[in-house]
């Protein structure tokens, strides 16, 4: 008789990084049923637990070939949704960098987000008008480029505001570094303005927190056919 723990351990392990689609729960349970179908072939033949065990995981296929990434989700449903998550994140960012228009630079960003809002907004509402009639329509999205997608736009953004970061860092006390001196900020006004030139650069992660909520749909809005 099998150890179905074992089993469960590495088939869990072998899907980690796959997402939780119908699609691939069926064949994370077909995978373990196979491996416990054959370490119990294998034990009957005389073989030792841990040989079958060894012999049994050698021999599995790669489930990346096996694991189709195109899904048929509620297409329009799909595109409201994000529409609603785009307006919500921008509307949030545009409250936090109000207190930045005392900057130029926070200016230009709190006049972009609002204009983001607006349209956002307009788009959300008439969309609104037309859910019951479009709720049912689907379509194919290729789910798998979207996670990858979604991972490379969050390292994107990282690097990016590593970037910015340092630039601003060293924009601003790049000379009291070179000459040795200590750094300082002189009053509450120069406090404001030096979190502001690190945190505004910060509402551009509504672009990667999209990608991930568009990733996120595909599965909440997976059509289960019978």
């Amino acid at each position: 008789m099998t150890n179905r723990h074992d089993l469960e351990i590495f088939v869990d392990r072998l899907f980690a990084n796959q997402r939780k689609t119908k699609e691939v729960v069926e064949l994370k349970n077909e995978v373990l049923s196979n491996l416990e179908a054959r370490v119990t072939d294998y034990m009957e033949n005389g073989m030792e637990y841990q040989s079958a065990i060894s012999l049994a995981i050698d021999n599995i296929e790669d489930i990346e070939a096996l694991i189709d990434d195109n899904q048929k989700v509620y297409s329009y449903r799909f595109r409201y949704d994000l529409v609603q998550s785009a307006l919500i994140y921008s509307l949030l960012a545009w409250i936090v960098t109000i207190p930045a228009r005392f900057l130029p630079s926070g200016i230009g960003v709190n006049t972009l987000l609002l204009c983001v809002v607006v349209f956002t907004g307009a788009v959300y509402l008439s969309m609104s008008r037309h859910l019951k009639r479009y709720e049912k329509q689907t379509a194919i999205i290729n789910a798998g480029k979207l996670a990858k997608w979604s991972k490379g736009a969050w390292w994107l953004w990282s690097i990016f505001i590593v970037v910015v970061s340092l630039y601003t860092f060293v924009i601003q006390y790049g000379s009291d570094l070179w000459f040795g001196r200590a750094l300082r900020i002189d009053g509450p006004y120069s406090f404001y303005e030096t979190v502001m030139r690190y945190a505004i650069p910060m509402t551009s992660v509504i672009i990667p927190l999209l990608v991930q909520k568009a990733c996120k749909l595909t599965l909440q809005l997976e059509v289960n056919e019978p």
